[in-house]
């Protein structure tokens, strides 16, 4: 019996963690049928026959994801993308397939920096919010493991609010998993790079978008010398999620 209540406890604990991170208002909640299709896209019979349906899965997308379920989602669209696109080169990366575990036992350059910004990020979600509390640490744990992984980009501002995302919605090590593949075969690391030009080259395009599109709004801005570094640079570094409400950028990561 003492194990049978042991693992009622760790039950009862994972399912109290789990509720605590799920914790922030959807924008729309999903249809019932839309999380039957992603019952159905996600479930070990379709992951066997790896690619799914092109479609069907973008139709899914646009449709939303079901709060409990986007963790999971998340991963398959990543082994989705995976499936269809080429190798990224990581000849240079030599701890790239290096495991979580063994780059968590390395010490990091980057230590200070990360543990500045624990605090600043999602400072108002319950699971974030207690100094140095598992939430805390575990985002710690998977800042200094991506620096020990990618020592070009090290640590960036931003970079913790992706993951801080990412960390809500699945274990810690899955979380370092999908930050990996977010950052080189999705190729955003390129905006943390110190040098930034990426992220100028963003910055830019906002700014012909801008002009292009809202003349009228554009001509404003430049009067007041509002430039888009001033209130965009936040949005691309964080993928939004230091500006906007948990529920978009839950969106945004989805799509």
């Amino acid at each position: 019996m003492d194990k049978e209540n042991a693992r009622l406890t760790a039950r009862q604990e994972e399912a109290t963690v789990k509720r605590i991170k799920l914790d922030y208002d959807e924008i729309s909640p999903c249809l019932k049928q839309v999380n039957e299709v992603w019952e159905l896209l996600v479930s070990k019979e379709s992951r066997i026959s790896a690619k799914c349906d092109s479609q069907m899965l973008l139709q899914a997308i646009r449709q939303g994801v079901p709060r409990s379920k986007r963790g999971e989602v998340w991963q398959f669209l990543a082994e989705q993308h995976h499936l269809r696109t080429h190798p990224v080169d990581t000849s240079r990366f030599p701890n790239y397939n290096v495991t979580y575990r063994g780059l968590l036992k390395q010490l990091t350059s980057h230590q200070h920096g990360i543990l500045v910004d624990l605090g600043r990020t999602f400072p108002n979600h319950p699971y974030f919010s207690s100094p140095l509390g598992p939430g805390q640490l575990e985002l710690f744990n998977l800042l200094k493991a991506y620096s020990l992984l990618d020592p070009e980009v090290g640590y960036c501002q931003g970079l913790s609010f992706v993951a801080g995302v990412i960390l809500l919605h699945m274990s810690e090590e899955s979380a370092f998993l999908l930050l990996r593949h977010l950052l080189f075969r999705r190729d955003l690391r390129r905006q943390y790079l110190p040098d930034m030009a990426a992220l100028q080259v963003q910055l830019y395009q906002l700014s012909r978008l801008l002009h292009d599109t809202y003349p009228d709004l554009y001509e404003h801005f430049d009067q007041n010398e509002v430039a888009p570094t001033l209130y965009a640079a936040p949005w691309i570094l964080t993928l939004f999620a230091s500006q906007f409400p948990l529920g978009f950028v839950t969106r945004v990561f989805g799509e």
